[in-house]
């Protein structure tokens, strides 16, 4: 498959560095709706008739499958999900899941769907109990953080999703911004040995061809560059990584002709990392990295599309903190587990316990931290064949 060559070389690349000092990996996801089955849904698909604890506990251990693919089965330090469906119990953005993690350490996930299901398990955000599925199978030490947008009117009502972080990092502020039409935009900050790492969690308005939803995807883009402008003035060289699905081709402006597009104009967000070092821009698509024929994340009709993105900041090639590991970054379609025999995403499925995986790949890229303390200087970057020709 045209995009395995490249994870199997972004793989390969970014172990070559590992002497050279910390090496840590973030992911985006979209889980494809993740839902609890207390029968609380917004999702008709998802009602206990057809949804069951089993297709659950199904859905979870398929996700941790997907993770145990990255350092060597231990899973990424930093997780940025998508599609959470959000939790209708009042407690979920004050919930304690080192205390559930604590109180059902002597149980498994699969009794606690199982014999044991009751009202007590039934309250556990959905996040919590994929957290539990991953304790069982080693990805252990993960913290959490969820978007909180419950204090918004009907948004629980009109809004069925959460951006959710898992991280291994220590967590300090959490933000929520919220965005038209669309799960709300969560700001992460976590210190990584000692250094701020800024996360922003996304999931635009679906939809790429319309021009109606792109105005909405344009209004969440200007909202995130606001606060990027606040980070920015306080310090350019902040390192800042933007992750999600964001609804739109990488070439969204170039694809469609449109005068204004979110990524290109209300990001700002460009895809030659050779202006990074001139200060021109300072966000940069990591698409770019892969040629254009192993850009691929998800199936639009009958368009490979890249809906799922990674975007990263100046700060992150500069020799201060965190550090991004050149050409490390990926597209996690793994042979025989996530992959369709005709190359695409192996999408979830009711069909009897539960199959599959989701209607997107997963997107990985690799981070190091170093102590030169030189944000005037910055890695060594030679053209990449996957740069435009002219940058929109």
């Amino acid at each position: 498959m045209r995009w395995l060559i490249f994870l199997c070389a972004s793989l390969a690349a970014a172990t070559s560095v590992l002497s050279a000092g910390r090496v840590f990996t973030v992911v985006t996801y979209n889980l494809e709706n993740l839902t609890g089955v207390d029968g609380r849904t917004v999702s008709a698909e998802y009602r206990p008739t057809r949804y069951t604890r089993t297709h659950l506990l199904t859905k979870m251990n398929n996700i941790a499958r997907v993770m145990q693919q990255f350092e060597e089965g231990r899973g990424p330090d930093i997780i940025l999900f998508q599609e959470f469906e959000r939790d209708f119990h009042a407690d979920q953005y004050v919930y304690d899941f080192d205390g559930m993690l604590r109180r059902f350490a002597g149980a498994r996930i699969e009794d606690m769907l199982g014999v044991d299901y009751g009202a007590e398990v039934a309250k556990i955000p959905i996040e919590g109990l994929l957290l539990k599925t991953f304790s069982d199978r080693g990805l252990l030490g993960y913290r959490v953080a969820s978007a909180d947008d419950a204090v918004l009117p009907d948004a629980r009502r009109y809004v069925s999703h959460l951006n959710v972080v898992f991280t291994r990092f220590p967590i300090g502020a959490v933000r929520t911004y919220p965005i038209p039409g669309a799960p709300a935009i969560v700001e992460v900050q976590v210190e990584v040995e000692g250094y701020p790492l800024y996360l922003f969690n996304n999931h635009w308005k679906t939809d790429p061809a319309d021009h109606d939803a792109e105005l909405l995807r344009l209004d969440a883009a200007c909202i995130l560059r606001s606060r990027l402008n606040e980070i920015f003035s306080v310090n350019p060289n902040a390192d800042v990584i933007i992750g999600g699905d964001f609804n739109s081709f990488y070439d969204q402006k170039l694809r469609f002709q449109w005068d204004r597009t979110a990524l290109q104009d209300g990001l700002r967000v460009r895809g030659d990392e050779m202006l990074l070092r001139s200060g021109f821009t300072d966000l940069y698509n990591l698409w770019y990295e892969l040629p254009p024929r192993a850009r691929a994340s998800e199936v639009y009709g009958d368009t490979w599309g890249t809906f799922m993105q990674m975007i990263i900041s100046r700060g992150l090639y500069d020799f201060r903190g965190v550090q991004y590991v050149d050409n490390s970054f990926g597209v996690g379609a793994f042979q025989d587990l996530n992959v369709t025999p005709d190359g695409k995403p192996y999408a979830w499925s009711f069909h009897g316990a539960g199959q599959g995986f989701s209607e997107h790949f997963p997107l990985f890229a690799r981070f190091t931290v170093v102590r030169n303390n030189r944000t005037d200087e910055f890695l060594r970057l030679t053209p990449n064949a996957g740069a435009p020709r002219s940058d929109p």
